[in-house]
């Protein structure tokens, strides 16, 4: 053993001085592909870290470069960055296909920054505008509690008045972009960086950041992601260890200012590129950035550090593990962008994972599993947030390709948490057909008319007691209304909005704007640069903006037709029947077949009656053994018969008018490239960088074989 350690230590030392020498002719050269001998390699056994020649030197001992392109390595644009990316499937990871998914990120981000910076404009300018009005205001005499009350609700419309008259001139855009190099400045945090792609995109095309901390676990991802930043000429940006060291000790500290948005102890301006684990990064960063050093237990005086404005989690599989720590490290009305890749557990394949992750348990085979997804992932980042008094905001929710992808504000709101339950439900999913019941955890009348704006009986006072929900017993269905079948039950799920449709529409708006100016906004706002995947976007964002807000869930038109042995009925011809028949219906923007309707279950079946009584389907062909419940094959004996469900539900009476007159008001439908095809070929999730920038973590005999080659 221990000749064996000699060994190792002799072969590093070679190896060493071997860089060393070769570091003055070495330093001209351009930057190649990355070394297995790394600088955190070379810390980890020296004690010390390498000089910049050393360095450069590490980094150009291999391959020649051929024309600016090292051998084995291809360069990739994407947006304002550049980068050179090794070809070995064991190399950090990449996904190209994930371009409309880092496109949709600089957008919304950017859009945030913006808002941001409104809203930090509006909450001081209503602080300077209300201790204006205060002082000037006089209060003759006594006044009595009516009066008192009126007084107050005309000095807060006034008070809003004059504020939105102010906030007119006021360019935001320009206002972000400046808050860089202030206090104001945004700061993100990308946990699982990789090649550091996306954080650099972040960096030059969103406005108003401060602060972009770059982290992985692999250090060879650093060391990639430390090349790109020098290769797109970003290396006086990157943060000084001492810089961040002395973060605490920083011109933003002073005493006396009541400022409520006054920021302290923030992070150095600049890309700070680091190794670490992102879940312990994210827990060492829980301080408030409005909270004055003086308010500090000794805790988080040594050891804490202040919350980030934007975190950005996009983890090979489920993001689940991260989302404890984010929710405690994001500011109070700060940006998560969260990225899940495990659809076989959210999609229902693999119920029992799906809850072990997400305490919630999907329906197999449904129809409705990519919206289902988004709402167990809502539903599970809701719960965590609500563990520490906050509640989640999503601005959007979509399925891309093969994975789920949401934007959600996270808001200190513990008023909110006690509504909570009123956002999450039940899923009761008949065993035999497609219907299906979505039930609320709990009710109240007074929060829901506050939130709904409606009360359909003012003179009732309403109850402001929260109670169990009800299942469909309380809808006069027991067991299925078509089919007399049991239900099967899933969920809890988030049952609130999925998206934020004024962003949504905002969003939109920025596309079509950029697209007649050669891809850029020209107000100077975001996107700043052209978006590669700018067309699929819009069409996403478009399908977002037509869905119904208010309904979970959605029927699958194939599905339903299938059950019945019929012909798929024409999309245009289906929507129409519900809408004759007074209810409201649109499409879901990752199902071309999806079917949202606010119309209860035997309304839809009975515009499916409606279209077989017109055409009639093809009779099923039933094996009579199976019929008998026997089961094909098995010599097994018989069970309960199988019923004809097509029977069952084509044989009910048809209780709605059905008119499949297409309305006039379906022609105008904004154009858009909806349900785009396929990114590219054989596309999908790609295989998992095997972390060969960590010597100790990979045991592979070729890593070994290469470390000895290299020291001889």
């Amino acid at each position: 053993m221990v000749l064996q350690r000699g060994y190792r230590q002799l072969s590093i030392l070679l190896h060493y001085r071997l860089v060393t020498a070769s570091a003055a002719r070495s330093a001209s050269a351009p930057l190649p592909r990355r070394n297995f001998y790394s600088a955190s390699f070379h810390q980890q056994f020296t004690g010390s870290k390498p000089s910049a020649n050393i360095t450069v030197a590490m980094s150009n001992t291999n391959d020649a470069d051929i024309d600016g392109l090292p051998e084995g390595y291809e360069k990739i644009t994407e947006g304002t960055i550049t980068m050179h990316y090794p070809q070995s499937e064991n190399s950090v990871f990449y996904n190209p296909v994930q371009v409309q998914n880092r496109d949709l990120s600089v957008l919304m981000i950017g859009m945030y920054a913006e808002r941001r910076a409104e809203r930090m404009w509006v909450a001081r300018k209503r602080k300077e505008v209300r201790k204006r009005m205060s002082q000037e205001q006089h209060i003759d005499g006594k006044e009595s509690k009516a009066e008192r009350k009126a007084r107050l609700a005309q000095f807060e419309k006034d008070l809003d008045a004059e504020v939105e008259a102010t906030k007119a001139s006021v360019d935001f855009t320009k206002l972000a972009q400046e808050s860089a190099n202030t206090s104001d400045g945004m700061s993100i945090f990308e946990a699982l960086a990789a090649s550091g792609l996306r954080s650099l995109r972040y960096w030059k095309e969103v406005p108003g950041l401060r602060t972009m901390v770059v982290n992985d676990l692999d250090p060879g991802a650093i060391d990639l992601a430390r090349e790109n930043v020098i290769r797109n000429g970003l290396e006086e940006a990157m943060v000084k260890e001492d810089d961040d060291e002395n973060q605490n000790q920083n011109e933003d500290v002073e005493e006396g200012n009541n400022d409520p948005l006054k920021r302290y102890n923030l992070r150095p301006r600049g890309i700070k590129l680091q190794v670490g684990d992102a879940t312990h990064e994210m827990y060492m960063s829980r301080i408030p950035p409005t909270l004055h050093p003086s308010q500090y237990n000794t805790t988080q005086a040594k050891y804490q550090k202040t919350q980030y404005d934007v975190i950005d989690l996009d983890p090979y599989g489920s993001a689940a593990p991260f989302l404890d720590g984010a929710l405690q490290s994001i500011v109070s009305g700060g940006l998560m962008c969260i990225t899940c890749t495990d659809m076989a557990a959210l999609g229902g394949s693999h119920p029992e994972t799906c809850y072990g992750r997400y305490g919630a348990f999907p329906v197999q085979r449904s129809g409705y599993l990519q919206e289902l997804a988004l709402r167990i992932l809502l539903y599970h980042i809701s719960i965590i947030a609500g563990r520490y008094g906050r509640t989640i905001r999503p601005l959007l929710s979509v399925g891309m390709a093969f994975y789920c992808r949401v934007f959600v504000e996270v808001w200190d709101d513990k008023a909110g948490v006690n509504n909570l339950s009123l956002s999450h439900g039940h899923l009761f999913q008949s065993i035999k057909c497609s219907s299906f019941h979505v039930t609320p955890v709990a009710t109240n009348e007074y929060v829901s008319a506050q939130q709904n704006g409606t009360n359909e009986n003012p003179n009732k006072k309403l109850s402001n007691v929260y109670r169990n929900g009800r299942g469909p017993c309380d809808l006069g269905e027991a067991v299925c209304g078509e089919t007399g079948a049991s239900y099967k039950l899933g969920g809890p799920l988030w049952t609130g909005p999925l998206h934020d449709l004024d962003v949504v529409t905002d969003a939109i708006a920025r596309l079509e704007t950029s697209e007649a100016n050669n891809g850029v906004n020209p107000t100077g706002g975001t996107p700043v640069h052209p978006l590669k995947m700018s067309k699929t976007l819009h069409g996403l964002l478009v399908s977002v903006s037509e869905e119904l807000p208010d309904v979970p869930l959605y029927h699958s038109l194939p599905a339903i037709c299938s059950t019945v042995n019929s012909t798929t009925i024409p999309r245009k011809t289906f929507d129409a029947a519900l809408v004759n028949a007074g209810y409201r219906v649109s499409a879901y923007h990752k199902d071309p077949g999806a079917v949202k309707t606010d119309a209860p279950n035997h309304v839809v079946w009975d515009v499916v009656r409606g279209w077989c009584k017109e055409n009639p389907p093809h009779p099923k062909k039933v094996n009579k053994r199976h019929q008998k419940g026997e089961e094909p094959g098995s010599n097994a004996p018989p069970k309960h018969p199988h019923s004809d469900v097509a029977s069952l539900i084509l044989n009910k009476e048809i209780k709605t008018k059905i008119d499949f007159t297409v309305p006039e008001s379906f022609a105008s439908r904004k154009k858009a490239v909806r349900y785009a095809l396929n990114p590219e070929a054989n596309w999908g999730p790609k295989k998992a960088a095997s972390g060969l920038g960590n010597p100790n973590k990979n045991k592979r005999k070729d890593l070994n074989h290469s470390l000895v080659t290299h020291s001889i």
